[in-house]
């Protein structure tokens, strides 16, 4: 046997080897990409979750977080109820807001990465701490954006949250701008949240 009969029978075999592998790697992409995730959010779900924002800086500490729980009363269409807590503190002055109010979203497509719509509106306490005084105030705020759900397996999906919030107040000017944050859902059928009632899961 030549060494030009072998030489070429080797760049046959690498070549056989990375289109078997560049196959396979596009199936793997398809499979991921393509896989069907209707069912998470079928008319009768349940959808259970928050997101979680921490931002800081010098001087100036902010901590989030929301937990949330929907009921999908339409196919792709969830809404429910959402805590809002957060905790700021710049320098000397620590701010808590305590809020609570519904929310609804709405999926879009079938795939296995879903952008959503999402409206909220919340109802906050606001309680200010500077030094050894403090005062509590009302507010109300409105949230309108959008994101996208990556499901990881069947039932829990990381999602990431954007879009405008704007707050009220009874006296005080409102304020408004861009929030984002990260959180998680975990999607459960009816089976499986009476399956969680009596034990079984």
């Amino acid at each position: 046997m030549s060494i030009y009969y072998r030489i070429y029978s080797i760049i046959q075999y690498f070549l056989k080897f990375f289109t078997m592998k560049r196959i396979s790697l596009s199936l793997l992409v398809f499979l991921f990409l393509g896989f069907a995730a209707t069912a998470q959010t079928e008319k009768g779900n349940w959808l259970v979750g928050g997101n979680l924002g921490l931002n800081t800086a010098k001087n100036d500490t902010k901590f989030s977080f929301s937990p949330s729980a929907g009921y999908f009363f339409l196919h792709n269409f969830a809404a429910g109820a959402k805590v809002n807590l957060s905790f700021t503190k710049v320098v000397d002055t620590k701010t808590t807001d305590i809020g609570i109010g519904p929310f609804a979203r709405y999926y879009f497509g079938t795939m296995n990465i879903r952008p959503f719509a999402d409206v909220e509106l919340s109802f906050d306490s606001r309680k200010t701490t500077i030094a050894a005084s403090s005062k509590t105030k009302n507010s109300n705020s409105f949230f309108i954006g959008g994101g996208l759900a990556a499901f990881i397996n069947r039932n829990v999906a990381i999602e990431g949250l954007a879009g405008y919030k704007r707050t009220s107040f009874a006296k005080d000017p409102s304020t408004g701008g861009f929030n984002l944050s990260i959180g998680f859902q975990v999607y459960l059928s009816n089976s499986q949240v009476q399956d969680l009632k009596e034990g079984k899961l």
